[in-house]
């Protein structure tokens, strides 16, 4: 007759065939559903993949449409080949809009580029989000910074114009002679292709090509930039948003319309600084972008080819 101690080893040993059975068939069951599971999710994201193909091929073909329309309408007007830059962008209360302007400008109107030096920083997303939210694309001259590598790369994916502003900005390391300067224009154009794969070709001098503190002529450093198909950019618009002791929202808003309204150029570079201090810069940003909208004459731009280099220093580079 059986013990009650042989009993109880009996139903332990039963209780514990019982939960590795179950463990199995729940192992094999995992094992089972992930691959199912993972199926689906691949078809969703394949699907998904290929409605946002079909929208872009669509896209193109409007676009593609519209281009040959547009040269077979100059043609029957017998008018001289020109070229037209197409900039989407929001209006003031938020609708998407599409402004053709011509590359020449001869369609009057008035170009602004928002330009922001020394990031990125801890308001670089600020920035981006309200660029993003108003539909508009800036220009961002920007410095060396490792650790902040995946704004490099958001500044890029987001379709803004990712320019040079120097590695180190530190005046005395850059400006001591022109093998400096190359040396320092090597680092940040290299650092940029390797973090975001853009080759930049602009490029703005720290304290622009005007400054009084560099020991090389600046002359030399802007023909070395032309030899190397770079183009440089000061501004004529400087916000005053670094200016010591610090300026209001107001003041801001202030200095960037008042030149712009002045209406004396067709093109209009603003200087904002995209750093963490620059609280009153990001707050007063998207009065700015709204004020402009209001303009009838006025487009928001990022720097490109087509945007007439606004230069504090001209030199002769072939002298």
């Amino acid at each position: 007759m059986q013990t009650t101690e042989n009993k109880k080893k009996d139903e332990n040993r039963a209780a514990r065939i019982s939960r590795l059975k179950k463990m199995i068939v729940s192992v094999f069951l995992v094992l089972l559903l992930v691959p199912i599971i993972l199926s689906v999710v691949a078809l969703c994201k394949v699907h998904s993949l290929e409605q946002q193909l079909k929208a872009a091929n669509q896209t193109l073909q409007l676009l593609t449409s519209k281009i040959n329309d547009l040269y077979q309408e100059q043609e029957e007007s017998g008018n001289e080949e020109t070229e037209t830059v197409s900039v989407i962008q929001e209006d003031v209360y938020g609708e998407a809009e599409t402004v053709e302007v011509l590359a020449d400008n001869s369609n009057g109107m008035i170009r602004v580029c928002l330009t922001f030096d020394d990031g990125p920083s801890s308001s670089t997303d600020d920035i981006l989000d309200v660029l993003g939210y108003y539909g508009v694309q800036g220009t961002f001259f920007v410095n060396g910074k490792p650790d902040m590598a995946d704004a490099y790369r958001q500044i890029v994916e987001e379709g803004h114009t990712l320019a040079m502003h120097s590695y180190s900005h530190d005046y005395s390391e850059i400006y001591g002679d022109l093998d400096s300067f190359i040396d320092d224009l090597d680092r940040i154009q290299d650092f940029l292709y390797e973090t975001t794969g853009e080759y930049c070709t602009y490029y703005r001098f720290p304290g622009g090509s005007s400054n009084t503190v560099s020991d090389v002529e600046m002359e030399r450093c802007i023909r070395y930039l032309d030899a190397c198909g770079i183009t440089y950019y000061d501004w004529n618009v400087d916000s005053r948003d670094a200016t010591s002791g610090g300026r209001t929202v107001d003041q801001i808003v202030e200095q960037v319309i008042s030149s712009v309204s002045a209406g004396d150029s067709d093109t209009y570079i603003v200087l904002f600084h995209d750093s963490a201090d620059k609280v009153t810069t990001v707050e007063a940003l998207p009065i700015i972008i709204e004020k402009l909208m209001e303009m009838d004459n006025v487009i928001i731009v990022p720097i490109d080819e087509y945007v007439t280099p606004v230069q504090h220093v001209t030199v002769d580079v072939n002298p």
